[in-house]
């Protein structure tokens, strides 16, 4: 492609001349006036400018000032022409920037040359100026990623602080835009947020997540984190006052906070911007002693706090925010950035030369798609055709990065995506940060359909697993929803499938549900298993220390009186467990399942002699022991429990089976 040159000569003969000469080699652009350079210049950028110094109206130093003074135009070369042969001309072309200039009338074979040169040299320049800016960002990356690093190594010391810091940093930076920072100030408090915790390296795990009292050694272990994150970066130059904001972000602003009793406007902003923030992620976080706070009783804290705790003009700023509801907004998944340094040209596929993390399409780890691409994908098809949505959690992934490091937690995310991959097809696939994935099958609304791929998932990652030894140390956990059933928005369907997972993660006995008002609801096939679980540790009486982990306190007492039992009479004796279900696969709240249980149990209560015993086992389910029992004789003892049962409820919406063992 040819290079262009604008000439600006309010001479005829000139220009003329000029394209004559140049037009062959480059794409020629003449004008007779500096009005008509601006004009041109608003919408186009060439290569060169050739700029006459004598002209009417506007002079070529005039136009060379106002070009040096506009950031678009001050790296174009000039080469001033005049028919002025002064070295005091000369010297004020160069003075005012100019790369070179050529004598009229031109002597072509000179000019020629003065223009090839001076195109090369700013070829050169650029490319400098290229190579440069790609070390500057490689080095800005490899920056940001290691302090990423180190804050993901601070949080995960604490169960309940995970992403702890990359909340702080994006409120901070928030707060800092309301309050009017320049783009620097603003990265900078970023930054400083980032690594405000990094103190807490130096205290003991079991401190930070100790779920009762401290006692005064330890709170003082704790106070102290202050002290060592500021002197771990006091010698780190990158950001101006980053062992500020580590050191003072629990100062108070009636000065009884730690960890030199600072007061008021004798706090630096930057930490009294970070401590606000700070408590606030502290107050919507679940912690070791108690579950999140609600949005509304975290306002009435702030207001609380306003002018003891934290400077009152920012308490105020910050309730707009909430109200607003910006920090939700603001607030995305930054785990997703945080990674081993790998390969500064590439990172699992993203350039990052050409686009940052955040707004990457690709999961940079993994290779799978990025939240906000996957996220972007699912709503698009729920509002074609509905569809399925699960999230996928990969279990014991902290336990693998505790004991084996982070390198061989992200070998283990990586092969769980391909297995997603090869599963998928066509389905949208999304990594959502930490350990964490969506799987989305458009089109998909039968729970059948659903089991069968998740059990088809669930397949391929066992296959992985004896394949690669990492991931025997964890399993997939898996939360499920359906359009229709459990929302029809994105919003919605993550929060059920969330809500499953939740449920799945207490029991360990199951890899997948559903979830509804009264709880997880289970599949038959999953139903089935929960029976063999509870016969195989009936069983394995060895096996057996008394802590089962359930909340049935009863089952206890179940298993005991049923093993001396057996042993004793060598008498047959079944074990039943009976399940509630919806019968249409729409939620049941939780007052009608509540009923529906009560009538169940008076249904088993009716039908059971004496020396049989039953007991809950779960929202849905009932487990039975029928004591010397033929197997024949069962079918008589469900018909009528089941019989008892619809009598009782008189509704259709909630259906009762059964499943049978011996032992």
């Amino acid at each position: 492609m040819k290079k262009i040159i604008l000439i600006v000569d309010d001479d005829r003969l000139t220009l003329s001349t000029a394209q004559n000469l140049l037009g062959e080699m480059y794409k020629v652009v003449a004008v007779n006036s500096g009005k008509q350079a601006y004009k041109y210049l608003s919408r186009h950028t060439p290569d060169l400018i050739l700029l006459d110094i004598n002209m009417p109206e506007i002079s070529g130093f005039e136009v060379m000032k106002a070009l040096q003074a506009e950031p678009r135009w001050c790296k174009i070369p000039v080469i001033f022409l005049t028919a002025d042969r002064s070295s005091e001309t000369e010297v004020e072309c160069f003075r005012v920037g100019a790369c070179d200039f050529i004598s009229k009338p031109f002597e072509p074979q000179i000019m020629m040359s003065r223009i090839k040169s001076t195109l090369e040299l700013d070829g050169y320049r650029k490319d400098l100026q290229r190579r440069l800016d790609e070390k500057t960002r490689e080095m800005e990356r490899v920056t940001i990623q290691a302090i990423m690093t180190v804050a993901n190594t601070v949080d995960a010391k604490d169960d309940y602080t995970k992403g702890h810091s990359m909340r702080v940093a994006a409120y901070a930076e928030l707060m800092a835009q309301r309050l009017g920072w320049t783009d620097e100030e603003i990265q900078n408090i970023y930054y400083v947020a980032m690594l405000h915790d990094v103190g807490k390296i130096g205290v003991p795990d079991a401190v930070l997540n100790k779920p009762f009292r401290l006692t005064d050694l330890e709170f003082r272990l704790i106070k102290g984190h202050t002290i060592m994150g500021a002197e771990i970066l006091k010698d780190f130059k990158m950001f101006p006052n980053v062992n500020v904001g580590a050191k003072y972000h629990h100062e108070r602003y009636d000065g009884k906070g730690y960890p030199e009793g600072l007061k008021a406007e004798s706090i630096p902003l930057v930490a009294r911007v970070i401590g606000l923030v700070d408590s606030y992620d502290a107050m919507t976080s679940n912690r070791v002693y108690r579950r999140r706070l609600s949005d509304d009783i975290v306002m009435e804290e702030l207001r609380k706090g306003k002018g003891s705790q934290w400077d009152p003009e920012l308490v105020d700023i910050f309730l707009e925010l909430i109200k607003e509801g910006a920090l939700e907004q603001q607030w995305m998944l930054e785990e997703e950035m945080a990674s081993p340094i790998f390969d500064s040209e590439k990172i699992y596929g993203v350039a990052m030369g050409s686009e940052s993390v955040l707004e990457a399409s690709t999961d940079y780890l993994t290779g799978v798609l990025s939240k906000r691409k996957g996220v972007s994908e699912i709503e698009a098809s729920l509002r074609v055709s509905g569809g399925c949505l699960m999230i996928i959690d990969l279990d014991h992934f902290k336990r693998i990065n505790q004991i084996h490091g982070h390198l061989a937690g992200d070998y283990a995310l990586k092969m769980t995506a391909d297995v997603l991959r090869e599963v998928c097809g066509k389905d949208i696939v999304c990594r959502t940060g930490g350990d964490e994935f969506i799987y989305f099958v458009e089109g998909m609304r039968s729970r059948d359909a659903a089991v069968n791929m998740v059990n088809e998932i669930l397949d391929a990652f066992a296959r992985k697993q004896e394949q690669v030894d990492i991931l025997k140390e964890t399993q997939l956990s898996i939360g499920i929803s359906l359009s229709g059933v459990d929302g029809h928005e994105y919003e919605e369907l993550y929060q059920r499938a969330d809500k499953a997972l939740y449920h799945v993660k207490q029991n360990e006995n199951i890899r997948y549900g559903f979830y509804q008002g009264t709880g997880l609801v289970r599949t038959p096939e999953q139903s089935k298993n929960d029976l063999e679980t509870v016969l195989n540790l009936i069983r394995s009486r060895e096996n057996y220390k008394g802590a089962f982990q359930v909340d049935y306190a009863e089952f206890a007492h179940i298993y005991d009186f049923v093993t001396r039992f057996s042993r004793r009479s060598k008498q047959k004796t079944q074990l039943l467990l009976f399940t509630l279900f919806s019968s249409d696969g729409s939620e049941v709240k939780l007052e009608r399942m509540e009923i529906a249980m009560q009538c169940m149990e008076q249904s088993i209560c009716k039908s059971l002699r004496g020396v049989d015993v039953g007991t809950r086992y779960s929202s849905s389910q009932f487990l039975v022991v029928l004591m010397g029992t033929e197997k024949e004789n069962i079918r008589v003892v469900t018909d009528r429990i089941v019989q008892n049962y619809f009598k009782l409820y008189g509704g259709k919406d909630i259906t009762l089976t059964f499943d049978v063992a011996d032992f």
